[in-house]
Order: C-alpha cells, then sequence, then structure tokens
C-alpha cells in the first residue's frame, strides 16, 4: 500500500518510506537526505524531523560561515579545534559543531554538506561506550565517544568515533573547570563551597517558611549543578551572542 510523506506529500512505497516513530512516513530519496547520518529517525516523531531539519539548515550556513575561516586562523585564540573528521569546537565562539562532507569531484573539491551546531555550554554527556551505531545504512559496534546535549531542538545525541577519546573528556573537563587537577583545584572548592552554602540556606529557609524558600531551594539547584558540571554561563552567553548576530546577518 502506497504512503504519502508527510513532509513534501510525495507517493511513496516501502521501499521508498521511512517510518517514524508516531506512525508517520518521509521519503527517503529526498526528505530523510535531508537530515544527519547521526539522526535516530527509527524513534523520531514528525515534529522532531522537522526540527532536525530545521537545524541542518542554518547549522550548515552557520558551520561555513563561522567554523570553516577559523580552520587556517592565525590568531590561537580563533583557532578550530577538533577531534574527528566530522567534530569541531570554535572556543571563541562557544560553539561546537557536527559536520559532514562531500567531494564535487573524486577527492578535489570538499565542501560541507550539512552540519548541526550546538552551544558547548548544553554539552552534559561525553562518554566513552560501546556502542552499536548505523553508519552508511550498515550496524556497527565499536567504541564510540557518546555527546548528549540538553536545551537542543532536533539532533541532540549522538556517537562519534574520536582521534583520542581521553583528549576529548580531558579538553571539555577543562572548559566546564571540572578537572581533577591541581590547576583546577581552586575551582573546584569555590563551587563545592557554593554548593554547601546555598543547600544550608535552602533548608534553613524550608524550615522557616521563608517567603523566598522557593528561590533559595533553586539557587541550591543551580549550585549544586555548577559543583557537578562546572559553570556554563559565560559560555552559553557568548554563544547566544554569536547565534544572535549570525541571525541579523553579522558575520563574526
Amino acid at each position: 500500500m502506497a504512503q504519502r510523506c508527510a513532509i513534501c506529500g510525495a507517493e511513496i512505497n516501502l521501499l521508498q518510506s521511512q517510518k517514524l516513530a508516531d506512525g508517520n512516513y518521509i521519503c527517503r530519496k529526498k526528505c530523510k537526505k535531508i537530515g544527519m547520518k547521526s539522526f535516530d529517525y527509527i524513534h523520531a516523531t514528525l515534529p522532531l524531523v522537522l526540527d532536525h531539519n530545521q537545524q541542518v539548515e542554518e547549522g550548515t550556513r552557520m558551520f561555513n560561515a563561522l567554523f570553516l575561516p577559523r580552520k587556517k586562523a592565525k590568531d590561537r585564540s580563533k583557532k578550530l579545534k577538533s577531534f574527528s573528521a566530522h567534530l569541531f569546537v570554535a572556543p571563541d565562539l562557544g560553539l561546537m559543531a557536527l559536520a559532514e562532507f562531500k567531494y564535487k569531484f573524486f577527492i578535489f573539491g570538499k565542501y560541507c554538506d550539512k552540519a548541526c551546531v550546538f552551544r558547548t555550554g548544553d554539552l552534559y554527556l561525553y562518554d566513552e561506550e560501546k556502542a552499536t551505531v548505523v553508519i552508511d545504512g550498515k550496524m556497527q559496534t565499536d567504541t564510540y565517544m557518546h555527546f548528549g546535549f540538553i536545551n537542543t531542538c532536533g539532533l541532540s545525541d549522538f556517537y562519534e568515533k574520536c582521534d583520542s577519546h581521553r583528549e576529548v573528556v580531558k579538553y571539555f573537563n577543562q572548559v566546564f573547570g571540572i578537572e581533577k587537577s591541581l590547576k583546577n583545584i581552586g575551582n573546584t572548592w569555590k563551587n563545592q563551597i557554593n554548593a554547601v552554602k546555598s543547600s544550608v540556606a535552602a533548608v534553613k529557609a524550608g524550615i522557616a517558611g521563608d517567603a523566598d524558600a522557593a528561590d533559595k531551594a533553586a539557587r541550591m539547584i543551580t549550585s549544586l549543578d555548577v559543583m557537578q558540571y562546572g559553570d556554563r554561563t559565560q559560555i552559553n552567553q557568548r554563544a547566544n551572542y554569536v547565534v544572535a548576530a549570525f541571525r541579523a546577518g553579522q558575520i563574526l
């Protein structure tokens, strides 16, 4: 029985269609190709696919405009950091990206075909895991870095084979100020003290029935979050500024 693509409306048969988790179908020839290879269509709903398509459309333009020029940047503070052929971090932008590339002819004319850009501060999972993932339509079991982002519509979770998994963990721990080293002991100690102070204040306010007990409880949760994951405030502020400027037509 023929189906219709929920995005473009094309009539599709079983071999031409990709069924989504909510029962909708999309065409493989056009609409599925919009997304990244890392995107899980089997467990995705139509709204999530549409979010991902928008994410890829903007992410590809952003990667070509902001990330690619930084590959050859002379200023070290603007130098692009790469962990694989597809994963890049722009420290001065507060952003990171997962990109796919193609060639115009054979092995010549390499260009970015599609990309997703994330706020680095939204990265809350970067663990080494043994997993079975789909790569170019084939199931492959290996050890990957598992990345997960909060506050992200579309693709927010993916596996990537990196050059050095240990270096990935070390780098982001340093960026977020949660590295367990003598150099970073000041930040770690300060975050722990702030978390304890906020916890005590919240408990006292709850017992006393203070009007601002809820506010103190919220600050306690934030402090505990910072203690565990590091303070992402400045990184996200930088990323928000860059994204807003890009959407306003400014190239940074």
